[in-house]
């Protein structure tokens, strides 16, 4: 199914709907994982899309599709976020990278920057994310989460939608 927020684009299968309570829990290298998304396999109706528009539902969909990845995405939970925005838009022309789409999640006071690929590979998804870490590592907080992460199971790998473009 094709869902598009904002100018984001995704393809996928199914959604997620966040719960109030745990819904799966995975083991993976050693660490156990719980989720509050509850999967669904069917399209995200009218009433559906209206109601997480209104900000009364949270909706994510699935980062990693095919092992491919469309988007590189950098989470950032903080009210400073305008100074992590501007360190990003500096970081980001180190690594030659100029487009980048900055959201933010007021349910959840998340700010979000997508960096589009074309459907690349989960491995050298992984090395740009790896180059993102390295710089951010320097010259940022901890407060920080970049996706697709391998250090999840694929599965895992979820992004909650923007509620606003910046």
């Amino acid at each position: 199914m094709q869902i598009t927020i904002f100018d984001l684009e995704f393809e996928c299968e199914y959604f997620y709907i966040h719960t109030n309570s745990i819904v799966e829990k995975i083991t993976f290298n050693n660490r156990t994982f719980y989720t509050k998304l509850q999967k669904e396999k069917m399209p995200i109706d009218a009433y559906l899309f209206n109601q997480y528009q209104a900000q009364k539902v949270s909706l994510a969909l699935p980062l990693i599709e095919n092992d491919c990845v469309n988007y590189i995405v950098i989470e950032y939970k903080q009210d400073d976020w305008q100074a992590f925005y501007a360190l990003l838009k500096h970081l980001l022309k180190s690594l030659n990278i100029e487009k980048a789409q900055a959201y933010r999640n007021s349910n959840e006071n998340l700010f979000q920057l997508f960096i589009p690929q074309k459907k690349i590979s989960l491995e050298s998804s992984y090395k740009i994310v790896e180059e993102i870490k390295h710089l951010l590592a320097f010259k940022s907080k901890k407060s920080y989460k970049v996706y697709p992460d391998n250090n999840l199971p694929k599965n895992f790998n979820i992004i909650t939608l923007p509620t606003q473009k910046i």
